[in-house]
């Protein structure tokens, strides 16, 4: 096998992975002298034409790269380029040899859309890059002999054989790709996925922390024993796994992968808020757990005191992103229990210390050392929770995937709201302004919740169409055309009357 890409030193007798990037001077030379589109990738290795080619190759491409980066246990996919993921304050994690199950969870995801898309199309080949072609190829191979292998060493060996073609794989295309396509048929590529699935799955069942039902988001996967390949390069024969304490981070992109299912997703949520990343004062959700454990050299999430920052806070925009997927999953229920708790407009101004039409980036948890802050919102930069707090509003207002086509290929809208009956308000109305133009009435007089078994159900939908012709709809769902209207903006106002 050949040495790791990354360079390694000693720190107190212990392997680290370090200086992980160098500059290429002969593709730094090429690049330099390309007068247009510089750095798109082209054929005949760099120096042909620009490489044209469709999302599916991309994302073969992409799923090959990620299966062949899973760690020693097949638990996370380990950290490259000296860099960790979502989480940029574990930036000490690389150097530890720092892998995440959130980009596991997200490969499966990746897998399962590609092999979705296989299934509606019902296509019988398609044409692949040949370096990605030969890649997944011999993947494919190689999860074969995973799944029929009964050694333990079996993760271990996947990792190992892995990592070697995705060397040769980037030793290849360093420079670009040669610019054939390889014909692959779909049934063979299902397999290749099928099996990959299987791996990951048995990958993040070792993730889970069986006692308490919740995931481990990452891992240092230190060598336990290693040869030496030349100096600064080793060869790890076997290494040592370390659960870092949990993270919210996990737990959401768990939840991302439960399609939908409430028997899946509600004991997974019932298991959160029973461990320590539920703020039991605070009735909020933390982004990670007690972090003393674990060394300073995770990162500087470490550094921090408890409570503050990266740090066992209530980090807003991971907190949001938690939220949504509740919603996402179908536990209305468990959404609205949390709901005012979470959200900062329910915030107690005093408490939060600002604006509660302000988002903050974190807020002061109850592990923090000062009882005066907790609550207290904190912006160290600007907050990432706008876009799935946008997304929050948009299904709770008209459902998930309000615009869809149907058998016509005609578009359609259906309402299908997700709101509690307390945000009615005194007579039963609701209103907001939909593609920021249209305004949108509800009227629910006996303030009924929208979703579960005894909601309110839409009886009539009225608006006045682009030639302002009164229209009148008794079905939750605007058919054609007047979905392309409202989509165009030229419907002014829509109400609907819920029973």
């Amino acid at each position: 096998m050949k040495p790791r890409n990354e360079k390694y030193i000693l720190k107190d007798g212990q392997p680290r992975q370090l200086h992980s990037l160098h500059t290429d001077n002969t593709k730094k030379e090429m690049i330099r002298r390309r007068s247009e589109n510089p750095h798109a990738v082209r054929i005949n290795y760099g120096k042909g034409q620009v490489y044209e080619t469709v999302l599916l190759n991309k994302l073969l491409c992409l799923l090959a790269n990620k299966l062949a980066s899973l760690d020693p246990n097949g638990c996370g996919i380990e950290m490259e380029a000296d860099k960790p993921n979502w989480f940029d304050s574990l930036n000490g994690l690389p150097a530890l040899f720092g892998s995440s199950a959130c980009e596991t969870f997200e490969l499966k995801r990746l897998a399962l859309l590609i092999k979705d898309a296989l299934d509606k199309t019902r296509i019988e080949k398609i044409y692949v890059t040949e370096e990605i072609h030969e890649f997944l190829v011999a993947l494919g191979v190689l999860l074969e002999e995973y799944l029929c292998a009964g050694s333990k060493e079996k993760d271990y060996l996947y990792w190992d054989k892995s990592y070697s073609l995705k060397e040769n794989y980037r030793q290849k295309t360093k420079l670009g790709f040669s610019g054939s396509e390889l014909e692959m048929d779909t049934a063979s590529l299902r397999r290749i996925l099928e099996n990959a699935i299987k791996k990951i799955d048995s990958g993040l069942d070792k993730a889970l922390d069986k006692k308490k039902n919740i995931y481990c988001a990452y891992f240092i996967n230190t060598p336990a024993a290693y040869e030496t390949v030349r100096e600064h390069f080793i060869r790890p024969t076997k290494f040592k796994q370390i659960r870092l304490p949990f993270f919210l981070e996990g737990q959401m992109h768990a939840l991302r992968l439960t399609n939908n299912n409430t028997d899946e997703a509600r004991p997974l949520y019932k298991a959160i808020k029973a461990s320590e990343l539920y703020d039991r004062k605070l009735k909020m959700y933390k982004v990670t757990a007690q972090l003393k454990s674990m060394p300073e050299e995770i990162g500087r999430c470490r550094v921090f005191t408890p409570g503050w920052l990266e740090n066992e806070s209530i980090w807003l925009h991971m907190e949001y992103k938690y939220l949504l997927e509740l919603l996402r999953n179908n536990l209305e229920e468990e959404f609205y229990a949390d709901f005012r708790d979470m959200l900062i407009p329910f915030q107690n101004p005093k408490r939060y210390g600002r604006s509660i039409l302000e988002n903050t980036s974190f807020l002061v948890s109850s592990a923090f050392v000062d009882k005066n802050l907790h609550g207290n919102g904190f912006v160290a930069r600007l907050s990432g929770s706008t876009a799935e707090f946008l997304q929050i509003w948009l299904i709770m207002n008209l459902g998930k995937g309000p615009f869809y086509l149907d058998d016509k290929n005609e578009l359609n809208l259906k309402i299908k709201p997700l709101l509690a009956g307390w945000l009615f308000d005194s007579k039963g109305i609701y209103c907001f302004n939909f593609l920021s133009k249209i305004r949108v009435i509800y009227y629910n007089p006996k303030k009924k919740d929208t979703f579960g078994k005894k909601s309110a159900k839409i009886t009539k939908i009225v608006f006045n169409d682009k030639d302002d012709k009164l229209v009148e709809i008794h079905s939750d769902v605007i058919p054609a055309p007047y979905a392309q209207q409202i989509r165009s903006c030229l419907i002014k106002r829509i109400d609907v009357y819920f029973q």
